[in-house]
Protein backbone atom coordinates (compact mmCIF):
# COMPACT_ATOMS: atom_id res chain seq x y z
CA UNK A 1 0.00 0.00 0.00
CA UNK A 2 1.05 3.62 -0.57
CA UNK A 3 3.07 4.78 2.46
CA UNK A 4 3.09 8.46 1.57
CA UNK A 5 -0.70 8.82 1.80
CA UNK A 6 -1.94 8.32 5.34
CA UNK A 7 -5.36 10.00 5.16
CA UNK A 8 -8.19 10.05 2.61
CA UNK A 9 -10.99 12.62 2.66
CA UNK A 10 -14.11 11.80 0.64
CA UNK A 11 -17.01 13.83 -0.65
CA UNK A 12 -20.44 12.29 -0.04
CA UNK A 13 -23.13 13.41 -2.52
CA UNK A 14 -22.24 12.44 -6.08
CA UNK A 15 -19.24 10.44 -4.86
CA UNK A 16 -20.02 7.80 -2.26
CA UNK A 17 -23.74 7.55 -3.04
CA UNK A 18 -23.83 7.66 -6.87
CA UNK A 19 -20.24 6.86 -7.91
CA UNK A 20 -19.68 10.03 -9.90
CA UNK A 21 -23.15 11.04 -11.03
CA UNK A 22 -24.01 14.61 -9.99
CA UNK A 23 -27.42 14.76 -8.33
CA UNK A 24 -28.76 17.15 -10.95
CA UNK A 25 -28.11 14.41 -13.51
CA UNK A 26 -29.33 11.69 -11.17
CA UNK A 27 -32.66 13.42 -10.56
CA UNK A 28 -33.00 14.13 -14.28
CA UNK A 29 -32.71 10.40 -15.05
CA UNK A 30 -35.34 9.75 -12.38
CA UNK A 31 -37.66 12.30 -13.99
CA UNK A 32 -37.22 10.52 -17.32
CA UNK A 33 -37.95 7.18 -15.69
CA UNK A 34 -41.26 8.51 -14.36
CA UNK A 35 -41.95 10.27 -17.67
CA UNK A 36 -42.40 13.67 -16.05
CA UNK A 37 -42.91 16.08 -18.97
CA UNK A 38 -40.38 18.88 -18.37
CA UNK A 39 -37.45 20.22 -20.37
CA UNK A 40 -33.95 19.68 -19.00
CA UNK A 41 -33.19 23.39 -18.69
CA UNK A 42 -36.39 23.90 -16.69
CA UNK A 43 -35.42 20.95 -14.52
CA UNK A 44 -32.01 22.48 -13.82
CA UNK A 45 -33.72 25.68 -12.68
CA UNK A 46 -35.97 23.60 -10.43
CA UNK A 47 -32.95 21.78 -8.99
CA UNK A 48 -31.24 25.09 -8.15
CA UNK A 49 -34.47 26.47 -6.65
CA UNK A 50 -34.80 23.41 -4.45
CA UNK A 51 -31.20 23.50 -3.22
CA UNK A 52 -31.53 27.16 -2.31
CA UNK A 53 -34.73 26.69 -0.35
CA UNK A 54 -34.40 23.42 1.57
CA UNK A 55 -31.46 24.33 3.82
CA UNK A 56 -33.80 25.70 6.49
CA UNK A 57 -36.35 22.92 5.96
CA UNK A 58 -34.25 19.80 6.40
CA UNK A 59 -33.62 18.92 10.05
CA UNK A 60 -30.64 17.03 11.53
CA UNK A 61 -32.82 13.96 12.14
CA UNK A 62 -34.14 13.70 8.57
CA UNK A 63 -33.56 10.28 7.01
CA UNK A 64 -32.27 9.83 3.48
CA UNK A 65 -35.73 9.14 2.08
CA UNK A 66 -37.10 12.21 3.88
CA UNK A 67 -34.26 14.25 2.37
CA UNK A 68 -35.12 13.05 -1.13
CA UNK A 69 -38.81 13.75 -0.56
CA UNK A 70 -37.96 17.31 0.52
CA UNK A 71 -35.75 17.90 -2.52
CA UNK A 72 -38.33 16.52 -4.94
CA UNK A 73 -41.19 18.44 -3.30
CA UNK A 74 -39.37 21.74 -3.74
CA UNK A 75 -38.45 20.89 -7.33
CA UNK A 76 -42.13 20.29 -8.03
CA UNK A 77 -43.04 23.53 -6.25
CA UNK A 78 -40.87 25.36 -8.76
CA UNK A 79 -42.66 23.70 -11.67
CA UNK A 80 -46.03 24.49 -10.14
CA UNK A 81 -45.05 28.14 -9.53
CA UNK A 82 -43.88 28.42 -13.14
CA UNK A 83 -47.08 26.69 -14.32
CA UNK A 84 -45.04 23.96 -15.98
CA UNK A 85 -46.59 21.01 -14.14
CA UNK A 86 -49.86 20.17 -12.49
CA UNK A 87 -50.00 19.66 -8.73
CA UNK A 88 -51.01 16.06 -9.42
CA UNK A 89 -47.33 15.14 -9.57
CA UNK A 90 -47.04 15.79 -5.83
CA UNK A 91 -48.92 12.50 -5.43
CA UNK A 92 -45.93 10.50 -6.61
CA UNK A 93 -43.24 12.18 -4.50
CA UNK A 94 -42.98 9.11 -2.26
CA UNK A 95 -42.64 6.81 -5.28
CA UNK A 96 -39.87 8.97 -6.74
CA UNK A 97 -38.06 9.05 -3.40
CA UNK A 98 -38.32 5.27 -3.07
CA UNK A 99 -36.82 4.86 -6.54
CA UNK A 100 -33.92 7.16 -5.63
CA UNK A 101 -33.34 5.17 -2.45
CA UNK A 102 -33.15 1.88 -4.30
CA UNK A 103 -30.60 3.06 -6.85
CA UNK A 104 -28.44 4.66 -4.15
CA UNK A 105 -28.56 1.67 -1.79
CA UNK A 106 -27.52 -0.63 -4.63
CA UNK A 107 -24.48 1.56 -5.23
CA UNK A 108 -23.70 1.93 -1.52
CA UNK A 109 -22.97 -1.80 -1.33
CA UNK A 110 -20.09 -1.28 -3.77
CA UNK A 111 -18.96 1.79 -1.81
CA UNK A 112 -18.82 -0.26 1.40
CA UNK A 113 -16.46 -2.77 -0.19
CA UNK A 114 -14.11 0.04 -1.24
CA UNK A 115 -14.16 1.76 2.15
CA UNK A 116 -13.65 -1.54 3.97
CA UNK A 117 -10.48 -2.16 1.92
CA UNK A 118 -9.14 1.30 2.79
CA UNK A 119 -10.26 1.58 6.40
CA UNK A 120 -7.55 -0.66 7.84
CA UNK A 121 -4.69 1.22 6.12
CA UNK A 122 -5.80 4.87 6.11
CA UNK A 123 -7.54 7.40 8.31
CA UNK A 124 -10.75 8.29 6.49
CA UNK A 125 -12.67 11.56 6.66
CA UNK A 126 -15.67 13.04 4.91
CA UNK A 127 -16.43 16.62 3.85
CA UNK A 128 -19.86 17.31 2.39
CA UNK A 129 -21.94 20.27 1.31
CA UNK A 130 -25.03 18.87 3.00
CA UNK A 131 -28.08 19.98 4.94
CA UNK A 132 -27.09 19.36 8.56
CA UNK A 133 -28.16 15.70 8.56
CA UNK A 134 -25.24 13.91 6.90
CA UNK A 135 -24.40 12.13 10.19
CA UNK A 136 -27.95 10.74 10.32
CA UNK A 137 -27.76 9.63 6.69
CA UNK A 138 -24.35 7.97 7.08
CA UNK A 139 -25.55 5.99 10.09
CA UNK A 140 -28.71 4.98 8.23
CA UNK A 141 -26.77 3.55 5.28
CA UNK A 142 -24.06 2.04 7.52
CA UNK A 143 -21.17 4.22 6.33
CA UNK A 144 -20.51 6.31 9.44
CA UNK A 145 -18.29 3.63 11.01
CA UNK A 146 -15.59 4.13 8.37
CA UNK A 147 -14.91 7.80 9.08
CA UNK A 148 -12.82 9.29 11.87
CA UNK A 149 -14.12 12.79 10.99
CA UNK A 150 -17.33 13.97 9.30
CA UNK A 151 -17.78 17.61 8.29
CA UNK A 152 -21.25 18.85 7.27
CA UNK A 153 -21.16 22.31 5.69
CA UNK A 154 -24.45 23.40 7.24
CA UNK A 155 -23.24 22.60 10.76
CA UNK A 156 -19.83 24.28 10.43
CA UNK A 157 -21.04 27.30 8.44
CA UNK A 158 -18.55 26.89 5.58
CA UNK A 159 -19.26 25.41 2.15
CA UNK A 160 -17.03 24.01 -0.54
CA UNK A 161 -15.25 25.32 -2.58
CA UNK A 162 -14.04 27.38 0.39
CA UNK A 163 -10.81 25.61 1.33
CA UNK A 164 -11.40 26.39 5.02
CA UNK A 165 -13.77 23.43 5.21
CA UNK A 166 -10.93 21.13 4.14
CA UNK A 167 -8.55 22.83 6.56
CA UNK A 168 -11.04 22.04 9.33
CA UNK A 169 -11.13 18.39 8.24
CA UNK A 170 -7.33 18.21 8.24
CA UNK A 171 -7.23 19.78 11.71
CA UNK A 172 -9.76 17.32 13.13
CA UNK A 173 -7.99 14.39 11.46
CA UNK A 174 -4.67 15.68 12.83
CA UNK A 175 -3.47 15.26 9.26
CA UNK A 176 -0.81 16.85 7.08
CA UNK A 177 -2.11 17.98 3.67
CA UNK A 178 0.87 16.40 1.89
CA UNK A 179 -0.07 13.04 3.38
CA UNK A 180 -3.75 13.40 2.52
CA UNK A 181 -5.72 12.41 -0.55
CA UNK A 182 -9.05 14.09 -1.39
CA UNK A 183 -11.56 12.20 -3.53
CA UNK A 184 -14.63 13.85 -5.05
CA UNK A 185 -16.82 14.13 -8.11
CA UNK A 186 -16.92 17.95 -8.23
CA UNK A 187 -13.82 19.40 -9.84
CA UNK A 188 -14.66 22.90 -8.63
CA UNK A 189 -15.78 22.02 -5.11
CA UNK A 190 -13.43 19.16 -4.22
CA UNK A 191 -10.38 19.10 -6.44
CA UNK A 192 -9.44 22.77 -6.80
CA UNK A 193 -9.50 23.75 -3.09
CA UNK A 194 -7.85 20.50 -1.98
CA UNK A 195 -5.04 21.01 -4.48
CA UNK A 196 -4.51 24.57 -3.20
CA UNK A 197 -3.87 23.12 0.26
CA UNK A 198 -1.30 20.65 -1.07
CA UNK A 199 -3.39 17.49 -0.95
CA UNK A 200 -3.19 14.75 -3.56
CA UNK A 201 -6.41 15.01 -5.57
CA UNK A 202 -8.47 12.24 -7.16
CA UNK A 203 -11.26 13.42 -9.42
CA UNK A 204 -14.11 10.96 -9.80
CA UNK A 205 -15.11 11.96 -13.29
CA UNK A 206 -18.64 10.86 -14.00
CA UNK A 207 -21.74 12.61 -15.27
CA UNK A 208 -21.47 16.17 -14.05
CA UNK A 209 -23.38 19.43 -14.11
CA UNK A 210 -20.69 20.96 -16.31
CA UNK A 211 -17.24 20.11 -17.60
CA UNK A 212 -14.27 22.18 -16.35
CA UNK A 213 -12.12 23.81 -19.01
CA UNK A 214 -8.92 23.18 -17.03
CA UNK A 215 -8.31 19.92 -15.15
CA UNK A 216 -4.70 20.49 -14.10
CA UNK A 217 -5.58 20.40 -10.38
CA UNK A 218 -6.53 16.72 -10.63
CA UNK A 219 -3.53 14.50 -9.87
CA UNK A 220 -5.49 11.37 -10.73
CA UNK A 221 -8.73 10.88 -12.67
CA UNK A 222 -10.91 7.82 -12.10
CA UNK A 223 -14.26 6.69 -13.47
CA UNK A 224 -15.35 4.66 -10.43
CA UNK A 225 -14.47 4.44 -6.74
CA UNK A 226 -13.65 0.78 -7.34
CA UNK A 227 -10.40 1.94 -8.96
CA UNK A 228 -9.12 3.64 -5.81
CA UNK A 229 -7.65 0.67 -3.86
CA UNK A 230 -5.55 -0.40 -6.86
CA UNK A 231 -4.34 3.16 -7.45
CA UNK A 232 -3.12 3.35 -3.86
CA UNK A 233 -1.05 0.20 -4.38
CA UNK A 234 0.99 1.87 -7.13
Amino acid sequence: MNKKIKNIIFDYGGTLDTDGIHWSEKFWKVYQHFQIPVEKEDFRNAFVYSERNIADVIKPYFSLSKTYETQITYQLKYFENMQLLSEIYFLIVENISRYCMKTVLDNIEITKLTLALLDSEYRLGLVSNYYGNVETVLKEIDLRKYFKVVIDSTLVGVRKPNKKIFQLALYRLEANAKETMVVGDSYENDIVPAKQLGCTTVWLKGKSWKEPSDTSSADIIIKSLKELPNILKI
